[in-house]
């Protein structure tokens, strides 16, 4: 049940074909399934009327299966595709009859944020109202953007993406740039109908929910899987469920 007076559907994606990091969405990350720390904080979120897991690979499906909590959904081949984005599944889910006129929001839980916290969820749907169309988590960048580079290997010529850029006019202490921020992935919650409408999170009227970079860890490669665990194992990460 949630605290929020709506009816709230929660999607878990977890596909089966990473190929940069093979069975990445069930990697052990302190010993536990990567995809058990998404489900775990929605369900102890309290926020979700249902959470539906999908995924077109057994074995990842059969680790979801130990939460009775939680819809066990398989994903069809259609929707499996190495180049399809996670926004088609939830498009395809916002037409079905069985779902269709059931929720007030929809929200996408992406796997490889492991570290979102139960008050991360709530915060989101806090900031939710009538006037905007969705709410996204987002964590500051890790180094200032206008000092973005492009950089060519055939040519090896540097190409500065900002004019002018900090690197030459010598502007190049971080403290002195104003922070920009970026989606980490944790959440992204909208309205059921404006979703509907804009097929996109960040269509129309976007506010966001800033979170730490500890807790904003993405887990895309082995790389990130040991700085994970080693956030964990040196207790730098709080989690509350």
């Amino acid at each position: 049940m949630n605290s929020n007076n709506l009816k709230n559907l929660a999607v878990i994606p977890a596909r089966g074909g990473s190929k940069r990091f093979r069975k990445k969405n069930i990697a052990k990350l302190n010993g536990k399934p990567l995809i058990c720390y998404t489900i775990e904080s929605a369900i102890q979120s309290q926020c979700f009327d249902q959470i539906i897991f999908s995924s077109d690979n057994g074995e990842i499906l059969n680790k979801a299966k130990n939460y009775s909590e939680i819809t066990i959904e398989k994903r069809s081949k259609k929707l499996s595709g190495d180049k399809v984005k996670v926004i088609e599944l939830i498009i395809e889910m916002l037409g079905r009859q069985d779902l269709n006129n059931k929720f007030d929001t929809i929200t996408l839980l992406l796997p490889t944020c492991p570290f979102r916290r139960i008050k991360d969820i709530k915060e989101g749907f806090k900031l939710l109202s009538t006037k905007i169309d969705s709410v996204v988590s987002v964590t500051e960048f890790e180094f200032p953007i206008k000092m973005s580079i492009e950089y060519k290997n055939n040519s090896k010529l540097l190409k500065y993406l900002f004019n002018p850029s900090p690197l030459v006019t010598g502007n190049t202490r971080s403290q002195d740039h104003t922070p920009i921020f970026r989606p980490n992935g944790a959440f992204y919650i909208s309205w059921w109908k404006k979703l509907k409408k804009n097929k996109n999170y960040f269509k129309g009227k976007v506010k966001g929910h800033a979170m730490p970079r500890e807790h904003s860890v993405d887990i895309d490669n082995q790389t990130d899987l040991l700085y994970a665990e080693t956030l964990l194992k040196r207790n730098s990460i709080e989690l509350d469920y």
